[in-house]
């Protein structure tokens, strides 16, 4: 029998000796006419480059690998021997960055190709670190504003509307970086999209600014039995380790295929001062300058949600001391401050002997290029040991494995055993960490306690395990004197996993991707542990009344690092100014420094209010996680007034007006994910028997209202489900004997195209209402103007526009005198569609009173 994998279209290689094709490749454009165009940045690391969506509207499946276990995690199904269609159509990222601040617009567009009312689930990241605080459902004309609930009463208010006919949608944390979108009743045909606003502190080291921004939510390794419950519709059955494991554990399109939705990232970066060094890790990027502000977007069209977006820079000229950020809310007044220590070196003969661990992750998931990657930096890192150091490497996969019984001295020799050693390795199995951990920390010190050399472990791994619980408890009981260094090797690494054991194992982590040249990450970490640590650190603001500091107990330093606290002060005085002073520890000697906080050196930002309330989330939530119920109720209190996801709170947003689907019966679509680059999805997903033994047990028995009928193998049974993966089928009608027969249209019909490209350019704003507030409301409403622009697009394909919306706000918030401004031939049908959808907006009232006069210029594209 033949395999068939679904997906939009088959993916599209460009090879070594041919172009990009040119339907693919985006022309440098500057967004606005303010901006400048200043070129294209290739990537630092190919990974996925080669690797793009083509144009192909529908092609015909053809078989892929038959001795492929088809229960074994990879999402397999056809219809009619056609390619099929997903619910996501586009994935758009919209980030503002002012300082050491990012607030991020992510906007997922859900289309339904099917006859059938649908239900879409995705299983998405979000920024590790990030405050996710606010939510918009746009369902044709409506914006419903996201309400903050409790959980369960959040999941409840979805559910009801749901069963009642009404559009819905739910968003849940499931980790800090992953999520799950729930969107009920989108009608055949029919188009809605859900818009979160997530803010992120901008991570500083040695100078380097850098943004990260996720697509994919990697595979994921579930440890531990089944228990028989499925809380979720992921690829892996709930374990007695992982009691939630189908709800990390989105189905991954095999190789082949792919989702194909359309992937939008533009970054503005206004650091107050020019920038220089500009990078981008993964994909390439075209720029444009306006003063000190730089845009940043991709370059290509058709690049696929499958690895992070990670972009860096520096400032030019020389930066000061220390800086903050401020934002004032009624009263209440919150702040960033960013200082840097000084660099003050240490003579080698000062310090301690060391042991260097290395502890490399050989599983499935790491098999091929990031093995190989991870090998060729441990071997590198063996070069720059010091005489006087001992090494040991400890490989890990199913079961854990040291070089030997006992560190081994620095000699030519023993390098030279550790490279065979090395070489030997290969990727394969699951990833039973916990192994690596204990065998890491665990190991006899040699030597009386005062004169034992001291520990360094570095762990290296792509993070793709699902009980991150677990690991944080083991290092956080053994770690001891011990320092844990995380590196994580690829371009979608589990961020959370690797930042959490850094800070639980009082060290630092570093990224790298696959095929990176492993001499600069090496370097960055010789030069932290080769460095004094910063440690016992304090900061005293002294009379200047910034109270409330997170992280409470500021972390230990180590080379290149800054020093960054959250706080609170009352706003009624004005921004705090004036000398603070850093006391710690340098090398073990005391340090004092004194900070001056000057109004030079002070700007005004947007969301640090919600970066502040995240930190304090996270600190009564504590690493490894306190679960009890006090912790609980302080958490969700916190989290509603503050407007922030948690795992203890959701956002919802129902449709009330309108019941689109009567007689209440739907299809859920779980949204299956693109795999990462250079990860193998025969190794990368392993046995995972259980998940063979549970997925058809689960939807077996649907609800009446939910018809789920699989286009599975059936096995001699019923193959129902929602979307599923092995013999539980993606959609279709199944029935009660095997195969069914399938539904849907193909990917030929309206996913399979691209979607039109409509770009909200920086206003001109004259007035009392802040340009950033008018900014995301114009943003929540974009979906009305894209409807404008593709009623247009019906009559002319071709139509591209340039315009200037101008209107006035009055001082009850209302708009009124909208007038439109372009070289173009009259549209009259598009100005009046565009003029009555800016008249239905709602702003909020300007302060003191008056008008507030707006230019807004818009560029709209076909694709």
């Amino acid at each position: 029998m033949s395999i068939w994998t679904s997906g939009c279209t088959p993916y599209q290689l460009v090879g070594d000796d041919e172009p990009a094709v040119a339907s693919v490749a985006a022309p440098p454009e500057a967004p606005d006419d303010r901006y400048r165009a200043t070129g294209v940045l290739e990537p630092r690391v190919p990974a996925g480059e080669g690797r793009v969506c083509g144009d192909t509207k529908g092609a015909i499946a053809t078989p892929v690998d038959p001795s492929v276990d088809p229960e074994s995690g990879v999402m397999r199904v056809h219809k009619d021997d056609q390619w099929m269609s997903l619910p996501l159509a586009r994935v758009d990222f919209d980030a503002r960055v002012v300082g050491t601040i990012a607030e991020t617009s992510v906007t997922q567009e859900f289309h339904n190709p099917y006859d059938e009312v649908i239900e879409a689930v995705y299983v998405f990241p979000m920024p590790e670190g990030g405050a996710v605080d606010d939510y918009w459902f746009h369902v044709g004309d409506r914006h419903i504003h996201g309400l903050m609930k409790p959980r369960a009463g959040a999941r409840a208010l979805y559910e009801a509307a749901r069963e009642e006919g009404r559009s819905a949608a739910l968003l849940e944390q499931e980790r800090p970086n992953i999520f799950t979108q729930s969107v009920a009743n989108i009608p055949p045909g029919a188009t809605v999209q859900v818009e979160m606003h997530v803010v992120t502190p901008v991570l500083q080291e040695a100078g380097r600014y850098t943004l990260s921004l996720p697509t994919v939510v990697g595979p994921r390794y579930i440890p531990g039995a089944p228990t028989g419950a499925r809380a979720g519709l992921g690829a892996a059955p709930d374990t007695d380790q992982v009691a939630d494991a189908s709800r990390i554990t989105p189905p991954i399109l095999g190789d082949g295929s792919q989702s194909c939705a359309a992937l939008e990232i533009a970054v503005e970066i206004d650091a107050g001062i020019p920038i220089t060094g500009l990078a981008t890790e993964y994909h390439r990027v075209a720029t444009a300058q306006a003063g000190d502000r730089t845009h940043v977007e991709l370059a290509r069209r058709g690049e696929l949600p499958n690895r992070d977006f990670v972009l860096s820079w520096t400032l030019a000229g020389q930066e000061p001391q220390a800086s903050m950020m401020a934002e004032a809310i009624g009263d209440e007044g919150y702040v960033t401050v960013t200082i840097e220590p000084p660099k003050a070196p240490l003579a080698p003969e000062r310090t301690r002997p060391r042991e260097l661990v290395f502890v490399v992750d050989t599983s499935g998931s790491m098999h091929g290029v990031p093995l190989e990657t991870a090998k060729a930096t441990i071997g590198e890192a063996l070069d720059r040991m010091r005489p006087s150091d001992t090494f040991q490497i400890i490989r890990f996969s199913d079961t854990a494995s040291p070089l030997g019984r006992a560190p081994l001295a620095n000699t030519a020799k023993n390098r030279a055993f550790a490279r065979d050693y090395l070489a030997q390795l290969d990727g394969g199995g699951g990833t039973n960490m916990l192994d690596g951990i204990l065998a890491a920390l665990t190991m006899p010190q040699h030597g009386k306690a005062a004169q034992a050399p001291m520990r360094m472990v570095l762990f290296l791994t792509d993070g793709y395990i699902g009980n991150e619980h677990e690991i944080f408890e083991a290092v956080d009981q053994r770690v001891g004197e011990t320092r844990l260094f995380s590196l994580g090797v690829g371009s979608s690494v589990n961020r959370y996993l690797l930042d959490g054991l850094a800070r639980v194992g009082r060290g630092a982590v570093t990224y790298m991707g696959p095929e990176e040249p492993p001499k600069e990450v090496v370097g960055r970490f010789y030069d932290r542990i080769d460095s004094p640590v910063l440690t016992d650190i304090s900061l005293d603001f002294g009379a200047l009344g910034i109270t409330d500091l997170y992280p409470a107990k500021i972390p230990d330093l180590f080379h290149g690092q800054p020093v960054t606290v959250v706080g609170r002060f009352k706003s009624k005085g004005g921004i705090p100014a004036g000398d603070a002073t850093l006391k710690g520890k340098l090398g073990g000697a005391p340090f004092s420094m004194p900070v001056a906080l000057e109004p030079a050196h002070t700007r005004e930002a947007h969301g640090i209010a919600s970066v502040w309330a995240r930190q304090r989330i996270d600190a009564l939530l504590g690493l490894p996680n306190r679960e009890d119920a006090q912790t609980e109720a302080l958490v969700t209190e916190l989290a509603l007034q503050h407007r922030i996801m948690t795992k203890y709170t959701s956002f919802v947003a129902v449709e009330e007006r309108q019941i689109v689907n009567p007689d209440g019966t739907y299809e859920t679509v779980v949204q299956p994910v693109d795999l990462p680059p250079a990860v193998d999805a025969r190794t990368a997903l392993g046995p995972q028997s259980a998940a063979k033994s549970t997925l058809h047990a689960r939807f077996a028995n649907p609800s009446p209202k939910q018809r789920s009928h699989g286009t599975g193998r059936g096995g001699g049974g019923v193959a129902e489900g929602t979307i599923g993966l092995g013999n539980v089928g993606i959609i279709g009608k199944g029935g009660g004997s095997g195969a069914g027969a399938g539904y849907g249209r193909g990917a030929g019909e309206a996913h399979g195209g691209r979607v039109p490209r409509v770009r909200a350019q920086k206003p001109e704003v004259a007035g009392a209402i802040d340009k950033d507030i008018i900014r995301r409301i114009v943003r929540a409403h974009i979906a009305e103007v894209r409807k404008c622009y593709e009623a247009e697009l019906a009559k002319d394909p071709s139509l591209e526009v340039k315009l200037a919306i101008s209107f006035v706000i009055d001082p009850t918030g209302a708009v009124r005198e909208v007038k439109l401004d372009h070289r173009d031939a009259a549209l009259p049908s598009f100005e009046q569609c565009l003029t009555a959808a800016f008249r239905r907006w709602r702003f909020p009232k300007p302060e003191g009173g008056g008008v507030v006069t707006v230019s807004y210029p818009f560029h709209f594209q076909p694709e």
